[in-house]
């Protein structure tokens, strides 16, 4: 019996059947409730769920979103993310479940659950780490995992990763405006991935230390991951852009973007009074006026990289890997071009 003969017996539409069948909380309780019923009663099993009960496979792959996680119109990157995971999962076609969470209590809970019930066939991990307990259920339950982006402090031996180089990514930003001599240098920064962070830094200080350059503590500073709080955090700083030419390297394009915007309510010149260079180099980078000088992390090669490499762990093939990706310094307008 298809779903068009089934929803017609029960007298419902099929798009209903398919979404009650996946229990999204599309349809009501009661009414999902019915088709379950119905289902049961005449033994109706969606075409999905009866090859994943011949294959043992859901056609799913889970992406575990980081714990900072707001929304996909504060998180820019990370919906910069989704959009090529959902693409390139479309040619395996595989469906996507997205996870995460707002409080530590509920995390291991949720996806206990998800991995004990199998409702995935592995995982994309776009957080920088997993606690020991996350890392113990999937090992005992076998799930293929593969790691991407950012990563911790404690990275283990046994995880399959396609980490960005953000340590470079800070040199090559640093090298480039280590040049300036006469530009004071800054760097604007979040609390929330410190491990990640610091990599920036690091690199972004050794990159102008080349040059002779060097950063004090007050040349640090801190906001949340937003436009927003990069905004707000220029303001409360201003006097720290006026009177003196300022060369600024910023976590990521998305702080970079609220700190061009308040220069430019506070009628400070960009490039010529203070330079920007931002990380990651998400479309809106190339939208900005002026244009953001970014450094461009080539999100495509590793996502598709990625995916070859999770659909292959699924299909238990024996592979292995571990790189960092090196992005590259992309000149736009907020910087001089020499």
């Amino acid at each position: 019996m298809t779903s068009r003969d089934f929803a017609k017996l029960i007298g419902v539409s099929q798009s209903t059947v398919s979404r009650a069948m996946n229990n999204s909380s599309l349809v009501p309780k009661e009414k999902r409730d019915y088709i379950h019923k119905k289902a049961e009663e005449y033994g109706f099993v969606l075409n999905s769920q009866a090859k994943s009960l011949r294959t043992n496979k859901t056609d799913t792959i889970g992406i575990l979103f980081p714990k900072h996680f707001i929304s996909m119109n504060s998180n820019l990157m990370l919906a910069h993310l989704y959009d090529y995971i959902q693409k390139e999962m479309n040619q395996y076609d595989y469906d996507i479940m997205v996870i995460y969470y707002d409080h530590e209590s509920d995390d291991f809970s949720s996806f206990e659950r998800i991995i004990k019930k199998r409702k995935v066939d592995g995982f994309i991990v776009l957080r920088m780490e997993l606690s020991d307990s996350e890392m113990k259920l999937i090992e005992e339950y076998q799930v293929p995992c593969v790691f991407m982006m950012n990563a911790g402090m404690n990275i283990r031996e046994n995880l399959n990763y396609l980490f960005s180089d953000s340590y470079y990514g800070g040199y090559l930003a640093g090298k480039y405006l280590g040049k300036f001599a006469d530009y004071h240098k800054m760097f604007i920064t979040v609390r929330e991935e410190t491990e990640d962070a610091d990599r920036r830094f690091n690199g972004y200080y050794d990159g102008l230390k080349e040059y002779g350059c060097e950063m004090k503590q007050e040349d640090i500073i801190y906001c949340n991951l937003s436009m927003q709080s990069a905004y707000e955090c220029v303001g409360e700083n201003i006097e720290k852009f006026q009177g003196r030419r300022t060369a600024v390297f910023t976590y990521s394009d998305i702080l970079g973007i609220g700190v061009l915007n308040a220069l430019k309510d506070y009628k400070i010149r960009v490039p010529e009074d203070v330079q920007i260079i931002g990380m990651d180099d998400i479309p809106l980078a190339t939208w900005t006026k002026p244009s953001l000088s970014t450094i461009h992390v080539p999100v495509e090669e590793m996502v598709s990289r990625g995916c070859r490499l999770l659909m292959d762990l699924i299909e238990k093939k024996d592979i292995f890997i571990q790189e960092w990706v090196k992005p590259h310094l992309v000149i736009r307008e907020t910087t001089i071009n020499e």
